[in-house]
């Protein structure tokens, strides 16, 4: 399992066994990465548009074709997350838990996490889907704090970013990915 790999812009891969890693570089073309985003305000530091989705950057950056679905914190899974669901190669959830996000919302770290854990459920059992690799991005603007990162030891794969910002993101999947 591969540990504390930290790239350029500050990524760390705090976990991440092997045969997750290759799987996720060796996505055949037509494989989609479903990617699930909080519904959360910009970071304070951005320069993208008001009307863009804070997550758009991640998207555009991975190297694959990529299904964006933003998740609300307050409504967890819904049948349209769980719907696309069936023609995924790859699944990506982004955890938010900077300070913006949680003044927004105190209990944030909670619904995202049972958001992750309720997705990897309805992957384990899914018939076509359960070998699907599941990496969790958790932008974290108190990287020496590791609460949230022990909270999330059920999940094999996990890559820490210290923001949300477009630089943040775009180091996320250059760790991940080599790109």
């Amino acid at each position: 399992m591969r540990q504390e790999r930290t790239g350029p812009g500050g990524a760390k891969i705090v976990r991440c066994p092997p045969g997750i890693l290759r799987r996720l570089q060796r996505l055949n073309e037509a494989e989609i990465i479903t990617l699930f985003t909080p519904f959360v305000p910009h970071p304070t530091s951005t320069s993208l548009a008001k009307d863009m989705d804070p997550f758009e950057p991640l998207g555009r950056a991975l190297p694959r074709r990529v299904r964006h679905v933003p998740y609300r914190l307050e409504n967890g899974i819904t049948e349209m997350h769980t719907d696309f669901l069936p023609t995924t190669g790859a699944v990506m959830i982004v955890i938010c838990v900077t300070s913006n996000v949680l003044n927004y919302s105190a209990h944030a770290f909670e619904q995202q996490v049972k958001f992750a854990r309720d997705m990897a459920k309805q992957i384990a059992h899914g018939d076509c889907i359960a070998e699907v690799p599941v990496v969790l991005l958790l932008a974290d603007d108190n990287s020496s704090n590791q609460a949230y990162t022990n909270a999330m030891q059920d999940f094999p794969a996990l890559v820490a970013i210290n923001d949300y910002t477009t630089t943040a993101l775009t180091s996320a999947v250059r760790a991940l990915f080599g790109t």
